[in-house]
């Protein structure tokens, strides 16, 4: 999660939030119960107004028990939305692994939809797999239709196995405006997308963040292949792993900034500042059984300095380094994070 504690995120929203915007807390353990609370969130619901935070109980959450996919769409100015995953029964405690909370498309629909006209969008620690659509973005889109936008904070996610007949198979995500993207502390494997793209597609008219993040084996019948496509005024990606993705693995529209990022091909514009960017084998544990932790001997594990992020763990919940060395890649292995292992 944030770099903040749930308590003291639940006193900025208290404390800093318009006097007109409340907040609204729902606990949900099942897919009917997640249906529900994201119409109440949207536009026409008894909280379209509000900041709605969205808290799943660990447990699978499938379309097909609800018969489409998990939907929300608010256009109102005073609306937010904090989905986030990983929570006991009663939604006291959160465990912080992306891999206790499932939304599954079960090969029938989309995963998830999030539209929000002005407020930000907050999806934070869980999956989303399984997805077979015509649409793009199958496993999550986030304000892929509408003019502006609020920030968006796409945190701690595994997207896998996601697969559309158009583009972008894991996702697709969109800001506006002056407004913010977070793309920090993901997983983006096994999606496939049959027009290309399939990792996904991040588009900011001004920031993009991507930090910690691993893409690979991403496929793909088209010649975009399976790269992860990023459109903004400045792409900043950091300590990401972009490997073994069908033809190509990173393509950039606009500026990019790269820190310490493994990156097997890159296309498009020519980024302005490249430190610490390496083309090498990541040596993942297991790829061929969905094992991208890094294994023993890893070129990636402790060789970075950059420490940004949106989170302060990876998708397993291990904290991340704010000094010495750290790791490429949304699993963190380092032991010690003083150069040392």
């Amino acid at each position: 999660m944030s770099r903040l504690s749930l308590a003291v995120v639940c006193a900025i929203f208290a404390a800093g939030a318009p006097s007109f915007a409340a907040a609204h807390d729902f606990c949900v353990t099942s897919s009917a119960e997640l249906r529900v609370a994201l119409a109440a969130a949207s536009n026409g619901g008894a909280n379209q107004d509000e900041i709605n935070h969205i808290n799943m109980a660990a447990g699978t959450y499938a379309t097909s028990d609800v018969g489409d996919r998990f939907f929300y769409i608010n256009t109102s100015a005073t609306s937010g939305l904090h989905l986030w995953g990983g929570f006991n029964s009663d939604c006291t405690s959160m465990a912080e692994d992306a891999s206790m909370t499932v939304l599954d498309g079960v090969a029938e629909t989309q995963v998830l939809v999030a539209r929000s006209l002005l407020g930000d969008v907050d999806l934070l620690n869980f999956t989303a797999q399984n997805a077979d659509t015509t649409q793009p973005g199958a496993g999550i889109a986030v304000n892929d239709t509408g003019s502006t936008t609020g920030d968006v904070f796409l945190r701690n996610l595994i997207l896998r196995n996601n697969h559309t007949s158009s583009t972008y198979g894991g996702l697709r995500a969109f800001v506006r405006g002056t407004h913010v993207l977070y793309f920090d502390n993901n997983v983006v494997v096994g999606n496939s997308a049959d027009q290309g793209y399939s990792a996904g597609q991040l588009v900011g008219a001004a920031q993009v963040y991507a930090r910690y993040d691993t893409v690979a084996y991403n496929t793909s019948i088209s010649a975009n292949g399976g790269a992860l496509f990023c459109i903004g005024t400045a792409c900043e990606i950091a300590n990401d792993i972009f490997w073994h993705n069908d033809t190509v693995d990173l393509y950039l529209v606009d500026e990019g900034n790269l820190y310490f990022d493994d990156i097997g091909v890159l296309q498009g514009t020519v980024p302005t500042t490249t430190q610490g960017v390496v083309a090498t084998d990541p040596l993942f544990v297991d790829a061929a059984t969905g094992d991208f932790h890094l294994g023993d001997g890893s070129p990636l594990i402790g060789v970075s300095t950059y420490y940004a992020s949106q989170s302060d763990n990876d998708v397993e919940g291990h904290a991340l380094p704010l000094t010495g060395r750290t790791d490429m890649g949304g699993y963190i292995e380092t032991v010690f994070h003083d150069v040392f292992e």
